[in-house]
C-alpha cells in the first residue's frame, strides 16, 4: 500500500510512514532498535529522528522503553489517525506541490510563484519534479502527457488517496457534484458504496476543474470510453450537465458521460462489488 504513496511523498517523510507502516505490523509488540534498523536500513540516528518528527505531529505516537536495549512501539493508531497521518505528509510534501502545480494548477500559479512560496530554488524544484517523475515511471508520464483522461484518472486517485479537498472550495459546485452522482445512481439504478459514492465525487471535481482550466478531451481520448449506446436513459443528466458547465459543446458533454460511465466500469448489468476496483 505504501508504494501508491511513493511518487508524491519526500523521501524523508515517506521514511516516517515506513516506520509506522513496521510498527503497525509488530501489532501493540515493543519491538528492539536494532530490529527496526535492521529491516528499514537506517541509522540509530535516523531512528531518533523519525520518532521525535512523528511524535511531533500529534496524530499518532510512538513510545520508547530505555533499559539495556531500547524498545519502541505504536500507540493511537486507529484508522482516522492513520488517514490524517498520511494526508499530513502528503500535504507537507513538495513532491506533492509540484505534482499539483503542474496538473492541478487551478491558480494558474508559476513555478517561479510555487519556488518563492515554498522558499526553494530553481534547482531543489527541479530535482523535485525529477524525482516525482522518476518515481511515477516513464510510461506513466508519457501516458499522462498525451492523454487527459488517463490524467484525470491520475489526479482522482491521488487526491482521493491523500483525502485532499482543499480544491473543493465551492459549496455550490459540491452540491451540484451530489447531484449529479444521484441521478445517475438513479438513471443506473446503481447502488453505489459509501466510499465508491466519495471516490465518484472527487473524480466529478478533477473533471470540473480541468474544465475550468480550459482542457478538454482528444479525439485518441474517446477510444477508451462506452459506446453512445449507453447514454440513452441519462438524458437528465445531460440536461444538469449542460446547466452546470454551460461553457462545454455538445460533444463535450457527451465524452463526459461516456467517461462517467467507463469510470464506473458499466455496462447496466455490473455489479456493484466490481466497479471502482
Amino acid at each position: 500500500m505504501l508504494n501508491d504513496y511513493l511518487p508524491f511523498i519526500d523521501n524523508s517523510k515517506y521514511s516516517e510512514l515506513q516506520l509506522i507502516s513496521y510498527c503497525l505490523k509488530k501489532s501493540q509488540d515493543w519491538v528492539s532498535y536494532r530490529d527496526v534498523t535492521t529491516s528499514l536500513g537506517i541509522t540509530n540516528y535516523k531512528l531518533k529522528q523519525l520518532i521525535t518528527n512523528i511524535n511531533k505531529i500529534g496524530l499518532i505516537k510512538i513510545e520508547v522503553k530505555i533499559s539495556q536495549r531500547n524498545f519502541i512501539r505504536l500507540s493511537g493508531a486507529n484508522e482516522e489517525n492513520l488517514q490524517k497521518m498520511v494526508n499530513y505528509t502528503a500535504v507537507n510534501s513538495l513532491r506533492f506541490k509540484v505534482f499539483l502545480n503542474l496538473f492541478m494548477n487551478v491558480d494558474s500559479c508559476t513555478r517561479e510563484e510555487l519556488q518563492e512560496k515554498e522558499g526553494i530554488s530553481a534547482a531543489t524544484y527541479f530535482r523535485s519534479k525529477n524525482a516525482l517523475f522518476q518515481s511515477l515511471g516513464k510510461e506513466t508520464v508519457k501516458t499522462v502527457s498525451t492523454s487527459e483522461s488517463q490524467l484525470r484518472l491520475l489526479l482522482t486517485d491521488v487526491l482521493y488517496i491523500f483525502k485532499y479537498d482543499k480544491l473543493f472550495a465551492t459549496s455550490e459546485v459540491s452540491e451540484r457534484i451530489h447531484t449529479l452522482t444521484k441521478t445517475l445512481m438513479t438513471a443506473l439504478h446503481l447502488n453505489l458504496t459509501a466510499n465508491q459514492q466519495e471516490k465518484f465525487f472527487y473524480f466529478c471535481w478533477v473533471n470540473y476543474l480541468r474544465y475550468q482550466m480550459g482542457l478538454t478531451f482528444q479525439t485518441t481520448d474517446r477510444e477508451l470510453f462506452l459506446e453512445k449506446s449507453n447514454l440513452a436513459e441519462l438524458a437528465t443528466f445531460k440536461e444538469q450537465v449542460t446547466e452546470f458547465l454551460p461553457s462545454l459543446s455538445n460533444l463535450d458533454i457527451e465524452n463526459f458521460q461516456r467517461f462517467c460511465l467507463s469510470f464506473l466500469k458499466l455496462p447496466l448489468n455490473a455489479q456493484p462489488e466490481k466497479m471502482l476496483a
